[in-house]
C-alpha cells in the first residue's frame, strides 16, 4: 500500500432512483444505488486524496440524454464528499458541432466538469460511431472548452482506436481507459503491445492502468496480469500512465485493497523507483485531468 495518499482516477456512482440505467437492470451486483459512502466503505485503508468520476452509462436517446442530470446527481454526492475533484460526463459528440450547446453548459455552470466520455464500445456499430464524420468532429469540439477525452473499447476494437486518434487534434488529451480491457484470458498480449506501441506515438495519448483482473477471466492470478502492467508501464513509460480504481465495476474480480496490492508488487518487481510510483498514483492524474488540489 502505497506510504502517501493516491489519486483515483475511475469512480463511478450511480442512483436508479434519480436516473435511468438499462444497462444495469437486473444485474445482481450493480443493479442497485452506489453512492459515495460505499465507495468509502469499500475502499478499506486505502488512502485516497481526490477522486475523478466517470459518466456510468446513463439512458440516453437520439436528440437528448440524461447528460447533465448525471453532472448535478455527482455534486450532490460531492457536497458529502469533496474529494470528488472531477467529472467527466457523456455528452453526445456523435452529434458533431451540435454537441457545444451542451459542453457550453457543461462550461458556464459546472466547473467541476474537465472532460468526456462517450462510450463506443457497446453500440451496435463501433466502427462506424467512432470513425464518422460527426464523431471526430464533436470530439475535436472538446479542444476550445480545454477538456479531456476518455476513451472505452474493447481489446477486439482496438483497431477502430488506432485509425480514430489520428484523426483528433493532437492539443486535445486522450486517455484509455482500462488498458483498452485487453484479452488477457485470451492470451492476446501480442496484439496488446502492438496496439499501445501505436497508440504511444501519439504524445496527446495517456493510458489508465486499472482493473484489469476481469479480463484475465474467474480465476485469475497476479503472473497474468503483470506481463500487461509490464507492458503498459514499459511502452507509455510512468509519466503516461495514471491509476485508477474502477469501483465498483471491479468488484466483479477483486477489492480496490487488492487491486493497489497488485500494482504495488509489480512496481516492484519492474524495479520503478518512489518517483515513478508517485507519477502513477497521483501526479499524472493532477496533470491530465487538471485538478486543482
Amino acid at each position: 500500500m502505497p506510504n502517501f495518499p493516491i489519486i483515483d482516477t475511475h469512480l463511478h456512482i450511480w442512483d436508479q432512483t434519480r436516473l435511468k440505467y438499462s444497462a444495469f437492470d437486473g444485474h445482481a451486483l450493480f443493479g442497485h444505488p452506489y453512492h459515495i459512502e460505499d465507495y468509502q466503505r469499500d475502499c478499506g485503508k486505502l488512502k485516497i486524496e481526490a477522486m475523478v468520476f466517470l459518466e456510468c452509462y446513463a439512458d440516453f436517446w437520439e436528440g437528448g440524454g440524461q447528460y447533465i442530470e448525471e453532472v448535478q446527481f455527482v455534486e450532490d454526492e460531492a457536497k458529502r464528499d469533496p474529494r470528488i475533484k472531477t467529472i467527466i460526463p457523456m455528452a453526445p459528440v456523435e452529434w458533431g458541432k451540435k454537441v457545444d450547446v451542451i459542453l457550453q453548459k457543461m462550461k458556464d455552470h459546472h466547473p467541476s466538469v474537465h472532460g468526456i466520455r462517450r462510450i463506443m464500445e457497446f453500440d451496435k456499430n463501433p466502427r462506424a460511431l467512432t470513425l464518422s464524420a460527426n464523431f471526430i468532429e464533436g470530439v475535436n469540439c472538446l479542444e476550445k472548452f480545454d477538456y479531456s477525452f476518455d476513451i472505452n473499447p474493447n481489446y477486439t476494437q482496438m483497431d477502430i482506436i488506432r485509425e480514430f486518434v489520428p484523426k483528433i487534434s493532437s492539443q486535445i488529451p486522450l486517455i484509455l481507459d482500462h488498458c483498452g480491457k485487453p484479452g488477457i484470458a485470451q492470451g492476446a498480449l501480442s496484439q496488446f503491445r502492438d496496439d499501445l506501441r501505436d497508440l504511444a506515438r501519439h504524445k496527446n495519448m495517456w493510458v489508465k492502468l486499472s482493473d484489469l483482473p476481469p479480463y484475465a477471466g474467474s480465476t485469475w492470478s497476479r503472473e497474468q496480469l503483470f506481463p500487461y502492467i509490464a507492458a503498459t508501464i514499459d511502452i507509455f513509460g510512468p509519466e503516461r500512465v495514471i491509476y485508477a480504481g474502477d469501483y465498483p465495476i471491479l468488484l466483479q474480480s477483486t477489492t480496490m485493497e487488492e487491486w493497489v496490492d497488485v500494482l504495488d508488487e509489480a512496481f516492484v518487481k519492474l524495479g520503478l523507483t518512489e518517483h515513478e510510483t508517485r507519477l502513477i498514483y497521483r501526479e499524472n492524474a493532477i496533470k491530465f485531468y487538471k485538478m486543482k488540489l
